[in-house]
């Protein structure tokens, strides 16, 4: 079961349950944005967040940078 916790910058934070080891469920986070759309999984909740504010800063600096080069 998926469900999005954040979204912002084109960023999105998703927390996803599934089970493992039989009956035991495993609970991970799923950082994904336009450059890293396949994401990437972690196990810590901190960390996941961390992990998506920093790729929300990468994705805004991307963006002032594409606006300020007046590239299309």
């Amino acid at each position: 079961m998926k469900k999005l916790i954040r979204a912002q910058a084109g960023v999105k934070l998703t927390r996803v349950k599934r089970m493992a080891d039989g009956q035991r469920k495993q609970t991970c986070y799923r950082v994904t944005s336009g450059r890293n759309r396949s994401g990437r999984v972690i196990l810590d909740e901190n960390e996941a967040h961390r992990a998506f504010a920093r790729e929300v800063a990468v994705s805004l600096r991307a963006r002032s940078s594409w606006i300020l080069t007046g590239a299309n």
